[in-house]
């Protein structure tokens, strides 16, 4: 009998082996493309109502979503700007400056800012950038070198250093501390307008994430600017040249061109030669097109050759340094059910031409359901909303593993309905009501009411906020006219449609009467009957009556409540004479008055 075999040793595992956390990246490293650059612009309002619109059909002209949205902030605006919060949730990444200057005018010179006596502004401004729970490009006044009112470069750089550290006191972490001059900054010498270089300014390493330049093709657009025609290596080669030096990823916040009356060709040529300059240039990561007028005019659609050279310029691989989700719903608001086209189709990924080169995708209805695929995203994507406010995300992953996303609220919602009465109602006043239901979207309600049904008075148009609750909104008219009947018309509007509800109303006053007359006549009997309107006020009303024009005789009272409204009262009468003409009026009193009518005859049967 061989010997039992003994059990194979347990291998050791030896201690517990803890997993190497991912390291965490800074902003400014989450922010830095690893090929090509990041696209965007500065777009003017020219004749748009606001930003987020200007910025929308600048895409539309280019054919392409902005990586970058450049936003300029002065000192007590709201942080963040609104403009700022629409392009984060559209998937753009603010370049946003804060100028330590006043809505008055007023400026704040540097050496208050490094003291510390707007520390408290700072801090609420670190929480509204912190808000956005997203990395952003973040600088401290831009083009220092052209504002030597606000004090002197030791006192910029101390400026600069104290505002970055009250931020990081406060835990700010999403941002990317740039650091924006101008060429004349890095010329040799300087040619600024008190001759103050670049590292007179350069507030150190440790505070600057970025480097970036406002680099401008003058082409003597105006007086004390650079008269002749320049390239952007002519133009920012110096700045390069500094910056690779500190190792910095490189920006242009700022850069356009200004037309050759001589060649309507050339402008369009050089935003061509810019992107091939740049594309030479791996240490330049960003650029952010001025499109509005300044000094000169800037505008990017000066000309069709223009636009053609711009489009061209950020359709071009390396102008997508990172993926980029463009969703297009065919609308946002409409009656329910409401049917959606969403088009995705021109979303991108880096080192891609526009639309083209994104390996996944997911579009989040926002109402519980979703769809996904891979590859480059459909132009067509149908969806139907049930009555609600839904938010549409499309998310797109590329080859390189780069994300994006892009974002739409989409309102499906009912025609506005609304209600109406009128309150405490006196003889000179009253009070217009109404109750509206929008649906759960934006929309504003205006009320009109006169003597007419031409109105001739408007309330202000009143906001109402997107609920799903009524909302009651009122009107007090005073100056009316006792006893006096007033029309009144209610427009409710939302993106929806439109609701309009007409009223007529009475103020208080003396009683009133419109008709009158007898019917049921025999030989020995009639019913006398006139109309009584109260006009909001308890009444008693009466007869005279008789077989002269004197009358003589009175029929006992009716009563009224306070009514809107006018009734027929009735006073049946017997004993009286054959074939006789009888004269008749009906007399009514309230608080405010009494009202005697007009007197009627009626005549017994023969």
């Amino acid at each position: 009998m061989p010997p039992p075999t003994e059990p194979a040793p347990t291998p050791s595992t030896g201690p517990a082996l803890t997993p190497t956390p991912a390291p965490v990246l800074t902003a400014s490293q989450q922010l830095t493309p690893a090929e090509g650059l990041l696209f965007g612009a500065f777009a003017g309002t020219r004749d748009a109502p606001d930003a987020d619109t200007a910025l929308r059909d600048l895409e539309s002209t280019i054919g392409r979503k902005l990586d970058l949205h450049r936003w300029y902030a002065i000192w007590d605006d709201p942080m963040p700007p609104v403009s700022v919060r629409q392009s984060v949730e559209r998937g753009r990444t603010p370049v946003l400056s804060i100028l330590p200057k006043l809505r008055d005018g007023s400026k704040l010179p540097w050496a208050e800012v490094a003291s510390g006596v707007h520390d408290a502004r700072i801090r609420e401004q670190a929480a509204g950038v912190r808000s956005l729970e997203v990395p952003l490009f973040l600088v401290f006044h831009h083009e220092p070198d052209y504002s030597p009112e606000y004090g002197s470069p030791a006192d910029y750089r101390a400026a600069y250093r104290h505002y970055v550290e009250v931020f990081r006191t406060e835990g700010v972490t999403n941002v990317a501390w740039t650091w924006v001059m101008t060429p004349a900054a890095f010329n040799n010498p300087p040619t600024t307008p008190t001759k103050v270089g670049a590292d007179a300014l350069y507030p150190g390493d440790d505070v600057v994430d970025w480097a970036a330049l406002d680099p401008y093709n003058w082409n003597g657009c105006a007086a004390n600017v650079p008269q002749r025609w320049r390239t952007m290596a002519e133009i920012a080669t110096p700045f390069r040249t500094w910056g690779v030096a500190h190792g910095k990823p490189l920006m242009l916040a700022e850069w356009n061109s200004f037309e050759d009356a001589l060649d309507p060709e050339r402008k369009a040529a050089w935003y061509r030669e810019t992107m091939s300059t740049l594309a030479s240039w791996p240490e330049v990561k960003a650029v952010a097109v001025f499109n509005t007028t300044g000094t000169c005019d800037w505008w990017i659609t000066s000309s069709p050759r223009s636009v053609a050279g711009f489009v061209d310029a950020g359709a071009r691989p390396s102008a997508h340094g990172r993926a980029s989700a463009w969703l297009e719903p065919s609308a946002v608001t409409g009656p329910s059910p409401l049917t959606v086209t969403f088009d995705a189709s021109r979303s991108t990924g880096s080192g891609h031409a526009n639309g083209t080169g994104v390996t996944r995708w997911t579009l989040d209805f926002g109402d519980g359901t979703s769809t996904s695929g891979a590859g480059q995203p459909p132009a067509a994507v149908p969806h139907t909303y049930a009555a609600g406010s839904f938010r549409a995300v499309l998310t797109v992953t590329d080859a390189a593993g780069t994300t994006n996303v892009d974002r739409h609220t989409i309102t499906s919602a009912a025609a506005p309905k609304a209600s109406t009465a009128v309150r405490n109602v006196t003889t000179t006043s009253l009070e217009l009501n109404a109750w509206v239901e929008t649906g759960g979207i934006v929309g504003h309600a205006q009320m009109e009411w006169g003597p007419t049904t031409a109105y001739g008075s408007t309330s202000p148009v009143m906001d109402l906020a997107a609920v799903v609750t009524k909302t009651n909104v009122a009107v007090t008219v005073a100056n009316l006219q006792p006893g006096t009947t007033y029309y009144w018309r209610l427009t409710v509007t939302t993106a929806v449609g439109t609701t309009v509800l007409d009223l007529t109303t009475y103020t208080a006053g003396p009683p009133t009467t419109t008709w009158a007359g007898a019917t049921l006549i025999t030989t020995g009997s009639a019913e006398p009957y006139a109309g009584v309107h109260p006009h909001r006020a308890a009444t008693s009303a009466y007869l005279e009556w008789g077989p002269t024009a004197a009358l003589g005789q009175v029929t006992p009272t009716q009563e009224l409540t306070a009514l809107t409204y006018e009734k027929t009262l009735r006073y049946p009468l017997t004993g009286l004479a054959r074939g006789t003409t009888y004269w008749f009026r009906v007399v009514a009193t309230n608080e405010h008055g009494t009202l005697v009518g007009p007197t009627k005859t009626f005549r017994t049967a023969p």
